[in-house]
């Protein structure tokens, strides 16, 4: 039973250990991006950086941006029927324990009449 449980607590661990690693990688990635784009706005010639080549990236983003608004609303609309789902659940198992506990104390008779209705 000892070795069950000190195996768990390595698992979890181990979980903890690789989201911080994720992390790290995950920043590291973001920070040489921003630096490679520095670099880039030193090399790029200078017809990349007018206003019509901005407003084209703009465009470009803009669309980006508004693909992901729906899937952002459907993982909402999703997470919302999960919950739902899972309260749905738990309640017909709730009403369920009910109605058993109401049969098993019917079957003591008439003494249990006060605590059943109740």
């Amino acid at each position: 039973m000892w070795t069950q449980s000190y195996r768990e607590s390595r698992k979890s661990r181990r979980h903890h250990l690789n989201a911080s690693v994720i992390g790290v990688i995950v920043f590291v990635c973001t920070f040489a991006g921003a630096m490679f784009g520095m670099f880039l706005r030193n090399v790029l010639p200078k017809h990349y950086f007018e206003a019509e080549s901005k407003d084209t990236i703009k465009v470009g983003i803009g669309l980006i941006r508004d693909d992901d608004r729906p899937c952002a609303l459907a993982l909402v609309t999703a997470s919302a029927k999960s919950s739902f789902d899972d309260l749905n659940t738990a309640s017909s198992q709730f009403a369920t324990q009910v109605l058993a506990l109401d049969r098993t104390l019917a079957r003591y008779g008439p003494e249990t009449s006060e605590i059943r209705a109740a």
